[in-house]
C-alpha cells in the first residue's frame, strides 16, 4: 500500500476511495470522512475520520493528493501526503510524507516514512503508548513526552 517508485508516488492510484475532491475544487469547513479519501483540490478546515462507522477498527486513508492543499488538521488512522497541509497531522497508524509534500505543522505517528526532499516544519511525535504506560508506572508522572531515558550498557 505505501510503495514508492521513480516514476513517483503510487498511493493515490493504489487505494480506493469512498470520498474524492478533486482538482480544482474548495471546501470550506470541516470535512468528515468514512472510508479512505484523496483531496486533490483544496480544504479550509479540519479533516476527520468517522470513528464510528463500519471498517474502522482497520482504519481509514486520508491522502493529500499531489495538487491536494489543506488548511487545517488532520485527524485519521493513515495519512499519505503528497501535496501540502498547513496543519498537523494526527494519526494512529503509518504517516507516509512523499518528496516535494510540504507539511507545516507537527505530525503525530506510530510509524512514519519521511521521503527525501519531503518537508515537515514542525515537531514529529511518536506515539509509543506501551513505553510511556511503563515509564508512567516507573515514575508516577502521566504527563510524559516521548523521549525515553538513556540507560547505560551492562559492563561499561
Amino acid at each position: 500500500m505505501f510503495e514508492f517508485s521513480k516514476k513517483g508516488p503510487m498511493a493515490d492510484t493504489q487505494l480506493s476511495y469512498a470520498s474524492t475532491i478533486g482538482s480544482g475544487s474548495t471546501i470550506k469547513g470541516d470535512f468528515t470522512h468514512r472510508g479512505n479519501v484523496l483531496l486533490s483540490g483544496h480544504l479550509i478546515g479540519d479533516m476527520h475520520q468517522e470513528e464510528d462507522s463500519a471498517g474502522s477498527d482497520e482504519g481509514y486513508t486520508a491522502v493529500i493528493g499531489k495538487t491536494g492543499f489543506i488548511e487545517g488538521n488532520i485527524y485519521s488512522s493513515h495519512a499519505i501526503i503528497i501535496g501540502r497541509i498547513e496543519g498537523s497531522v494526527y494519526a494512529k497508524g503509518r504517516v507516509e510524507i512523499y518528496p516535494g509534500a510540504i507539511v507545516n505543522g507537527d505530525v503525530t505517528y506510530s510509524q512514519i516514512n519521511v521521503h527525501p526532499d519531503a518537508k515537515v516544519n514542525g515537531n514529529l511525535k511518536c506515539l509509543l503508548s506501551d513505553s510511556l504506560a511503563h515509564l508512567a508506572g516507573e515514575q508516577g508522572d502521566s504527563s510524559l513526552n516521548n523521549v525515553l531515558p538513556i540507560k547505560k550498557a551492562d559492563g561499561y
